[in-house]
């Protein structure tokens, strides 16, 4: 039998009506048939073991571009978005996955992604394209602008903030975007990239994770922790969006990481040479904690003493985020809409199905002896400074 699949897959890839049918039908079973049907409309015979999307094949294997996947030039079609950027001989590779018009409403990108990779119209259909190509076919009007920067300690209510933000109508809310990371650490780590291509690259990725695909028109992107060591350059590449810096008591920031350690707090996880540690004095995960938190403080503190940006206590959230983050970010909310962030404010940021519960108190009273040492070594100074900086409480 001959097998058309590659013809059927250029027409579905080139019709968004087409992939909007294929992707509505999220039982395997279901797709399989849809599949089968829209193969005989167009007169197509495909091969039975093509109806069956058991695994999305990776694109690059042990550092090579796979079999699985052809490397396009161009940019996917309209409603798809990245999902990786991975590491490939000759230049990183640009996985993208079909949303369609699919609210990003989960905790973190990540999850969202996860989530859209899982569908077999995603299983069955890749695009996926070289780095390179990626940054030179960029697409900047198929993004929204970003209208505010979120950058944070880790552990301090950013991921409340960029969900009440992202409740707002026509808004798309980026919670620390892993294909965004990726970059970032690229952009980083090698110095032979010229400065251009880093601006290039970082504005076409992100204009390629706030694809408009329901009529957005604003978009807000919470940043990872570490990510204010590269604040300089994404100012460069960003240098008219508004940022915040959260931060929070540092024993309680300790204490949650203490319980399970952000992978930021584990420096063979990170950039070589992204922390510059003392290893006598951060021998204990207490301290090395501490010491890599104070690295992000006194990176914000910096910028914040240059006159950018804004410093938000976690201790005056939820309010803060309608009194002081919206209107940094030229945002003239409605009383609709500060209904709407209050609502969003009373659900657990990593489990909104959840009430919020405060636990200040209780990690407070779990915190040992040594925790309280290293936050007074390395934090409490920066911490007074922050709170001078952010201003008054409400």
């Amino acid at each position: 039998m001959d097998d058309d699949f590659e013809a059927l897959r250029a027409r579905v890839m080139a019709g968004p009506a087409l992939q909007q049918r294929l992707d509505r039908a999220i039982l395997p079973d279901v797709f399989a048939a849809e599949l089968r049907a829209l193969a005989a409309e167009m007169g197509l015979r495909l091969d039975p073991r093509r109806l069956d999307p058991q695994s999305r094949p990776a694109p690059v294997r042990d550092g090579r571009l796979s079999g699985a996947v052809r490397p396009s030039r161009s940019w996917a079609p309209p409603g798809w978005l990245p999902v990786r950027l991975l590491d490939c001989e000759g230049g990183g590779i640009v996985d993208w996955a079909y949303f369609g018009d699919a609210v990003l409403a989960e905790s973190f990108y990540e999850d969202s992604a996860r989530r859209a990779a899982m569908r077999p119209f995603n299983r069955l259909f890749r695009h996926a394209m070289r780095l390179d190509d990626f940054v030179a076919g960029a697409q900047p009007d198929d993004g929204v602008a970003p209208q505010g920067f979120l950058f944070h300690m880790s552990r301090c209510g950013s991921t409340l903030a960029v969900q009440m933000l992202g409740r707002l109508p026509g808004t798309i809310a980026l919670s620390e975007p892993g294909p965004l990371d990726a970059l970032v650490r690229l952009a980083i780590g090698r110095t032979d990239l010229s400065e251009q291509w880093r601006i290039a690259a970082l504005r076409a990725m992100v204009a390629a994770l706030a694809r408009k695909r329901s009529g957005e028109h604003r978009c807000f992107v919470k940043l990872d922790s570490w990510h204010i060591l590269a604040l300089p350059l994404l100012r460069r590449a960003f240098p008219d969006v508004p940022w915040v810096y959260l931060f929070r008591e540092p024993v309680e920031v300790l204490v949650s990481h203490m319980r399970m350690r952000g992978y930021q707090t584990v420096p063979a996880l990170m950039p070589p040479g992204l922390y510059a540690l003392d290893q006598a004095s951060t021998a204990a995960p207490e301290h090395l904690c501490a010491g890599i938190l104070a690295q992000f403080h006194t990176a914000a503190i910096a910028a914040l003493e240059a006159g950018d940006g804004i410093a938000i206590d976690y201790a005056d959230l939820p309010g803060a985020v309608a009194a002081r983050v919206a209107p940094h970010f030229g945002l003239a909310l409605s009383d609709a809409e500060r209904a709407m962030l209050e609502r969003a404010a009373r659900g657990d940021a990593k489990a909104p199905d959840r009430a919020f519960t405060p636990d200040a108190s209780s990690k407070q009273a779990q915190a040992s002896p040594a925790v309280r040492a290293a936050a007074r070594e390395h934090l409490s100074p920066l911490h007074e400074r922050l709170r001078a900086l952010g201003g008054a409480r409400l």
